[in-house]
């Protein structure tokens, strides 16, 4: 128990940090309808780490977090002009492309770095496991601030994500608002993708949301029980990770999958009864 105590700590509650935040702004994306925003803009980021590692950077540096979120406000620009351009084309479609073209172009830089297998695998499932505590402090600081424009902008930004049409009427300039967002979410991403991965940065902002989504229809209770299912996933996955020696990243995206299976057959069990 001191062992996993003392490997663990950190992590588990760098994880915990990631949770509060992408709780918040899963809201958000499942109410707008673009679900996979988040893995793009996750993707955008991996792809501007990949042009730094190719440059000769390294992971956690600030070069590369300065060429990653340069990159992720590029693709945020890009996400947020997106909206309205064609009614026969849904923003999805857009947002998949951009995290297509941004994984191949991932994939062919890295392979022009050495041991960029390796850097695939690191950008997909993250290292989350060797956090240290500086830099959960410094990711921690950096969320709170973020934290604190999404609740001082919560007005519009709530009522874009509610119903957009009708906060057009009302005049809200939305290509205005979803850049601001999007530059929000894309921080996040850029600083949450080089700890977490991408994988579990979808997960986390994402498969909470799903659960609560399916459940309560008040905002507040969405948030306390996205946390509730975010703090069970976290510890079981860290403590799956430690006893059978696995990737720390990739445990915890299962236990949010097996968490999410298991509603869904238990929410089928009780209407059947």
């Amino acid at each position: 128990m001191d062992g996993f105590l003392e490997m663990m700590a950190a992590p588990v509650v760098m994880a915990l940090v990631l949770v509060a935040m992408h709780s918040h702004l899963g809201h958000h994306v499942v109410r707008r309808g673009v679900i996979f925003v988040d893995i793009a803009l996750a993707q955008v980021a991996a792809f501007g780490v990949a042009i730094s590692l190719l440059l000769g950077g390294e992971i956690g540096t600030d070069g590369t977090y300065a060429v990653a979120l340069g990159s992720t406000f590029l693709g945020a620009l890009l996400i947020s002009r997106t909206r309205g351009k064609s009614e026969r084309v849904p923003q999805e479609a857009y947002i998949g492309i951009i995290y297509a073209v941004c994984s191949a172009a991932m994939i062919l830089v890295l392979t022009q770095v050495p041991h960029g297998g390796e850097e695939i695998n690191h950008l997909l499932v993250g290292a989350i496991l060797w956090v240290t505590w500086p830099t959960l402090l410094k990711t921690a600081a950096l969320y709170a601030v973020l934290g604190f424009l999404l609740w001082r902008w919560r007005g519009p930004l709530d009522r874009i994500s509610a119903d957009a049409e009708a906060a057009r009427r009302e005049g809200l300039p939305l290509r205005r608002w979803d850049f601001a967002f999007y530059l929000i979410l894309g921080t996040v991403v850029t600083s949450s993708v080089q700890i977490a991965g991408v994988l579990l940065v979808f997960t986390l902002l994402v498969v909470p949301t799903v659960m609560s989504v399916r459940l309560y229809a008040d905002h507040r209770r969405h948030f306390v029980y996205t946390l509730a299912v975010g703090v069970a996933a976290v510890v079981l996955g860290a403590a799956l990770s430690y006893v059978l020696d696995l990737p720390t990243g990739a445990a915890i995206v299962c236990v949010f999958g097996f968490l999410l299976g298991l509603q869904v057959l238990l929410e089928s069990l009780l209407r059947r009864g």
